[in-house]
């Protein structure tokens, strides 16, 4: 069993497609789930269908571990002040071949892509922009 630092770049979001009923600019943030350990970006105000976060984000990883749930889950979000925030969709990116390969050869990484954004595991709700690093420690 190794351990090691996974680093989440959360870069930006293309098209994401939020219902507003009073019309307004979305004010998109990321929440970042693994294993139980929750990060939460920047709310990007006024930003619309296209933010960019720019936001880098750790979790200690073990590999193999305890669990089998190797995923990183993305709920991308509306920030709304008056009635609440509104769930855009989620984006899960696997990584357990990620930390296979980084804890064989010291580090591993998924180069920054862009993702498709589903709400309700079937509607397309634009993209998000993330690359995820793994290096191992000891």
């Amino acid at each position: 069993m190794g351990m090691g630092m996974l680093e989440v770049h959360l870069i930006s979001g293309k098209g994401l497609q939020a219902h507003d009923p009073l019309n307004k600019p979305i004010d998109p943030y990321v929440d970042i789930n693994y294993k139980g350990r929750e990060r939460m970006s920047k709310v990007a105000k006024n930003a619309g269908p296209d933010p960019v976060w720019k936001e880098k984000f750790k979790f200690l990883a073990e590999y193999p571990g305890s669990g089998g749930d190797f995923h990183i889950l993305f709920k991308v979000m509306d920030h709304d002040v008056i009635d609440g925030d509104d769930y855009i969709g989620d984006v899960k990116i696997d990584v357990k071949d990620l930390l296979a390969e980084g804890i064989r050869n010291g580090w591993s990484e998924l180069p920054p892509r862009m993702y498709q954004v589903i709400a309700h595991k079937r509607y397309f709700k634009g993209e998000i922009e993330v690359g995820v690093f793994f290096q191992r420690q000891g």
